[in-house]
């Protein structure tokens, strides 16, 4: 029997760690269509041997990258924002995969496809979905995430409920491929399942509560994107609370480390943040959605 961990302060977690309560803006000058703009950002993801940032720009419908010097460049998609079903278009991409060699994977959510586009090529190609919504194994239900092991092979799962067994609304992933355990966001459950690979039975509801969505330690609010760091503790993108939960080892109770858990748009507040990602630091990175920008929350200690 696993014994319940309590834990107040992040610092007490395993790693020790801390981040700056206040956010520094690296991408999202206003809403737009710029190269610096965003428009409703949603997943995040960092290489973490190139240090590459790269964005899903929702509603630009397409793939932003930022280079550690502070460049940044279309790296799939239109760079003007227009959307479509060519192979050189996405709709309203959600979520973004890359390699070392900037290669990129992208849940091509209004395509109902995964898109692989090779680093500088101006067209994509379709890996998974056939561009038709549906429940069959070649088709997808408007896709709201991808996630790759180091064999490049996709995870995903199906269903929907209340249950642990169940998933309702799969909108984040994270593969802890060393244990073979792959954590869930069930955004519409507003929990954290944790299963075994192989497994039809789930290992537990790792946080939240099922079907109780709320704003105390303990409960999540529509929960979206998902990571843990090499410490073990897991981190949440918790939108509809406006806050970043961290939970560490057997702890049922999180810890906010950003936002305030109210809507806004000052330095230590977030609007709907859909999705973190650590660079190599372990510094924080936030989409905040409804702020259209890209929050940096710097590591303290």
């Amino acid at each position: 029997m696993v014994t319940e961990a309590i834990y107040k302060e992040s610092s007490e977690c395993p790693g020790g760690l801390k981040w700056s309560k206040r956010g520094t803006t690296i991408i999202g000058n206003g809403l737009g269509s710029g190269p610096d703009q965003l428009n409703l950002p949603d997943g995040i993801f960092i290489e973490l041997k190139t240090q590459i940032l790269y964005v899903a720009d929702m509603s630009n419908s397409r793939i932003q990258k930022r280079y550690q010097n502070g460049v940044i460049k279309t790296a799939a998609g239109q760079s003007n924002g227009t959307s479509g079903k060519a192979a050189n278009m996405l709709s309203g991409p959600a979520d973004v995969f890359a390699d070392e060699n900037e290669n990129i994977f992208i849940a091509d959510w209004g395509n109902q496809r995964i898109q692989y586009w090779e680093k500088d090529a101006k067209f994509g190609k379709t890996i998974a979905g056939n561009g038709s919504q549906g429940s069959a194994l070649n088709e997808f239900s408007f896709p709201s995430t991808v996630f790759f092991d180091s064999k490049k092979n996709i995870i995903g799962g199906n269903g929907a409920g209340l249950n642990p067994y169940q998933l309702n609304g799969p909108t984040g992933l994270y593969y802890d491929e060393q244990n073979q355990i792959l954590y869930i966001s069930n955004e519409q459950s507003h929990s954290i399942t944790q299963w075994v690979l192989g497994s039809y039975e789930p290992r537990n509801i790792y946080a939240g509560i099922p079907g109780r969505p709320g704003n105390s330690a303990a409960q999540l609010f529509y929960p979206e994107g998902i990571t843990m760091d090499k410490y073990g503790n897991l981190y949440v993108a918790d939108t509809s609370n406006h806050r970043i939960q961290m939970f560490c080892p057997n702890a049922i109770q999180g810890i906010t480390i950003a936002g305030t858990g109210q809507l806004g748009n000052s330095s230590i507040e977030l609007s709907y943040p859909g999705d973190i990602a650590f660079d190599s630091e372990l510094n924080l990175y936030v989409s905040d959605r409804y702020n259209s920008r890209i929050q940096k929350f710097r590591r303290t200690q």
